[in-house]
């Protein structure tokens, strides 16, 4: 009897017992039962079928950004889009595969004079993951320049590969609204601008995140949405939670609402940092901080592939 790994292999390369931790921005997570590299959207949405087919459960991981990855693994299937990297110009468009990294898409469209998403600079991650949730600020989200995305959607009547307008989406604030689809291709519209003022954009965006967030450090990004009307960094600030710890696991001294990997910290560490600053603002505040961080259960049965 082959294993699931030999008998999904022939859609796209596939690995067993692949530790999170090394594709993750906090350095943290134990071993994915299948750990699939698709090279090409098709193989993407050949993997996605054939796991449906067999009922395994799977999960989509992208660069990892604002992934907290379980300390006992994930059963089932990982699929990564590390691989998906291309990206095709169509005069002020760009057409873009879900691995595409957001430093290089900014990178990219600036130095062929294309402006309208310079705000991701400094941003980790990929396109699939920033369109699945609208990566960006309150006033702008990548949303913003999506003309089109081609889906794959479990809940699509017959063929699953679907395609969708920001209208039909409606996507919101830190929520690309897709319902459980995987981004396949995405097309955005961008504005012609010169190179220097596209870069000399960047650099000022790039200065003013470097003096208020821990970029150097191991961290997910924002781990909460900033409530209606107020910060979730200011709330966490003023609550006295900056250099709060759980393990290795600490609240940034520089920001508020970031979570850093000081130094060997676990899942388990962060989840009971996330609990203790949404416990700590809503006994203060009377606010109920809602999590940007996607945090990824603990397996039933323990430790996957443990004795």
């Amino acid at each position: 009897m082959p294993s699931p790994a030999a008998s999904l292999a022939e859609h796209a390369p596939c690995r067993e017992l692949e530790r999170l931790a090394r594709w993750t921005t906090l350095r943290i997570g134990g071993p994915a039962e299948l750990f699939f590299e698709p090279r090409r959207p098709e193989e993407l949405a050949a993997v996605l079928d054939a796991l449906e087919q067999r009922n395994l459960p799977w999960r989509i991981l992208g660069g990892g950004a604002n992934t907290l990855a379980p300390d006992g693994g994930v059963r089932g299937a990982v699929l990564h889009t590390g691989m998906l990297r291309r990206a095709f110009r169509e005069g002020n468009r760009l057409r873009l595969w879900p691995g595409v990294t957001l430093p290089a898409l900014v990178r990219g469209a600036a130095a062929h004079g294309l402006g309208g998403v310079e705000r991701l600079v400094g941003v980790p991650g990929h396109v699939g993951g920033g369109i699945a949730m609208n990566a960006g600020s309150a006033e702008w989200g990548l949303w913003d320049q999506v003309l089109e995305v081609s889906l794959w959607d479990p809940r699509a009547a017959g063929a699953r590969i679907v395609r969708r307008t920001r209208a039909e989406v409606q996507p919101r604030y830190r929520d690309g609204n897709l319902r459980g689809a995987v981004v396949l291709e995405a097309l955005l519209e961008l504005q012609p601008e010169s190179p220097r003022t596209l870069r000399a954009r960047m650099e000022e965006h790039l200065r003013r995140k470097n003096a208020t967030q821990p970029v150097t450090l191991s961290s997910a990004g924002c781990a909460f949405k900033n409530p209606p009307g107020d910060s979730a960094g200011r709330l966490i600030d003023a609550a006295g939670l900056k250099g709060a710890r759980a393990g290795g696991a600490a609240v940034s001294e520089l920001h508020g609402n970031f979570i850093v990997n000081a130094g060997g910290a676990s899942a388990a560490d962060v989840r009971a940092l996330l609990e203790r600053m949404e416990g700590t603002v809503q006994e203060k505040f009377g606010v109920r901080l809602e999590r940007e961080l996607v945090v990824w259960p603990e397996p039933l049965g323990g430790t996957i592939g443990a004795c």
